[in-house]
């Protein structure tokens, strides 16, 4: 992505500790091709789109919790 492109919707508000965390868990989800699971932070499902093998294409992140927490957490289903 150039920088002339670039849009602010194009960037995720993060904190230090939560960007320095999607750093890595992104690392290493490139570097084994499994990516992240959100059940380690305590969410009822894993992923909202694919599953635990990164299929190795651009659109292999999305439906993992670090692609965007908050579509991640429009996905949740909440029951009462």
């Amino acid at each position: 992505m150039k920088n002339e492109d670039q849009k602010l919707s194009d960037f995720q508000p993060l904190s230090k500790p939560a960007n320095d965390a999607k750093r890595q868990y992104c690392k290493e989800c490139k570097k084994t091709g499994i990516r992240f699971d959100a059940k380690k932070l305590g969410y009822p499902m894993s992923y909202y789109k694919g599953g635990a093998i990164h299929n190795g294409k651009e659109d292999g992140c999305e439906g993992c919790y670090w692609y965007d927490p908050l579509e991640f957490k429009r996905h949740l289903e909440f029951k009462p």
